[in-house]
């Protein structure tokens, strides 16, 4: 089993609609900032600082459970369910505690500058199968 990378986030006014719930597109901004964070973590700092390759958001879903509300202390995933040689894609949680308030999965591609798939930088892959691999 894949482990899995948790990343907290406070929610502050700026994030919640006038009725002081989180609006939808947040939660896809909550779980870009942890997939950051994930990469950062497995020491994969600078990708957006590569000059030969971009990532991009190439499919998700999000299933929206409970409301997060102002001041909420949320607990964010990220997990590696599958990875092919120019993409690879996740599954996220947001959490309040032990309750699951969202889910997503969300598949990133790779591309090259002139917006072309291409392969995903080797070190990366590894680090991405390693994922996969670690109990």
């Amino acid at each position: 089993m894949a482990s899995t990378f948790k990343f907290p986030i406070r929610v502050y006014i700026e994030d919640t609609d006038a009725g002081g719930i989180v609006y939808h597109a947040n939660h896809i901004k909550y779980m870009e900032r942890t997939r950051t964070e994930w990469l950062r973590a497995l020491g994969f700092e600078h990708y957006w600082h590569q000059q030969d390759f971009i990532f991009v958001v190439h499919e998700i879903s999000v299933k929206y459970i409970k409301p997060i509300v102002m001041d909420d202390l949320v607990t964010v995933t990220a997990r590696v369910i599958s990875c092919k040689s120019a993409s690879f894609c996740l599954i996220q949680h947001i959490y309040r505690d032990e309750i699951l308030l969202a889910s997503g999965e969300v598949t990133i591609a790779c591309l090259s500058t002139d917006m072309r798939p291409r392969k995903l930088p080797e070190n990366l892959r590894t680090m991405i199968l390693e994922q996969l691999q670690h109990n």
